[in-house]
């Protein structure tokens, strides 16, 4: 019974740090990309750049560790021939799937607590964008867009 719960406390800390290093850097992107065009007005057509900046940059990221990882069972004396391996060959593999994954995955999730971008500054922006897209369509006077802000219940500073 206990392997059980043991089972089911790691399966659970193996699906948040799947989340916190793949899903939820790739559902913040849009929040940036909007922010960054809000930003800076008269730049457009940037998300191809932001979108394979982030892929280049997470390939990259993958790269060093792995080459990082390599280095380090090399130093700790890794023989790829033998069935049975030194200790610090043992206690570097503990470190690299134990220690590092649970480091890196902490640091994330603190990054994360100081992302700037909240659930009312995502809507502000929202509201904005909106502003921008009906100007540059032309159909859009301030009577409009003061009754868009009041109907949705955000103050705009």
């Amino acid at each position: 019974n206990e392997s059980r719960l043991l089972a089911y406390a790691v399966a659970v800390s193996s699906g948040l740090s799947v989340a916190a290093s793949l899903l939820l850097p790739w559902s913040m992107l849009p929040d940036v990309v909007d922010d960054f065009r809000l930003a800076n007005r008269n730049s457009k057509g940037h998300e191809a750049i932001f979108y394979s900046l982030y892929a280049f940059f997470t390939k990259f990221a993958a790269g060093i560790s792995l080459g990082v990882s390599t280095l380090c069972l090399q130093f700790a004396g890794y023989d790829t021939g033998a069935c049975r391996q030194p200790p610090p060959v043992v206690y570097t593999l503990k470190l690299l799937i134990g220690a590092a994954p649970v480091a890196c995955i902490t640091t994330g999730l603190m990054i994360l607590v100081l992302y700037p971008i909240s659930e009312d500054v995502r809507l502000r922006n929202k509201l904005a964008l909106e502003e921008l897209r009906m100007i540059s369509e032309g159909s859009c006077d301030t009577e409009d867009w003061s009754n868009a802000a009041e109907n949705s219940g955000i103050n705009i500073i």
